[in-house]
């Protein structure tokens, strides 16, 4: 996902400097689509965005060129890869293995007593 968000920036630079300012702007906008898509709308984003270089890179300038490259490869990334890569705010959320070290930190916390096996559900110890 970086990747491809990253040749965006490269060719946002480069179509600023070959005075294609909007579509330095579209690719600006679209490096914030690429982190907020996941799935299908990221597929279609790349669809749209192979487009938009193929159209963009027939300017004429060298530098408006090197940016519908980098704009095609960004596009050709994400219809690819588009359903492996994470979706932002997806890559920090793993589930969490059970610490039983934690677990008993918690019942203290509640006010329970860790080491009671009436409240850990073990058997009593009225025999």
């Amino acid at each position: 996902m970086w990747i491809a968000a990253l040749l965006l920036v490269g060719a946002a630079g480069a179509f600023w400097g070959a005075g294609s300012v909007p579509v330095a702007l579209l690719c600006l906008a679209s490096v914030a689509a690429v982190v907020a898509l996941s799935g299908v709308a990221r597929r279609i984003l790349g669809v749209l965005l192979v487009l938009v270089g193929v159209v963009a890179a027939f300017n004429g300038h060298w530098l408006a060129i090197a940016g519908g490259v980098l704009v095609v490869a960004s596009g050709v990334l994400q219809v690819a890869l588009g359903g492996r890569m994470p979706k932002i705010g997806v890559g920090g959320q793993k589930t969490r293995a059970h610490d039983p070290e934690t677990d008993m930190w918690r019942a203290l916390e509640r006010g329970d007593d860790p080491t009671d096996d009436k409240a850990a559900g073990g058997p009593s110890s009225n025999e």
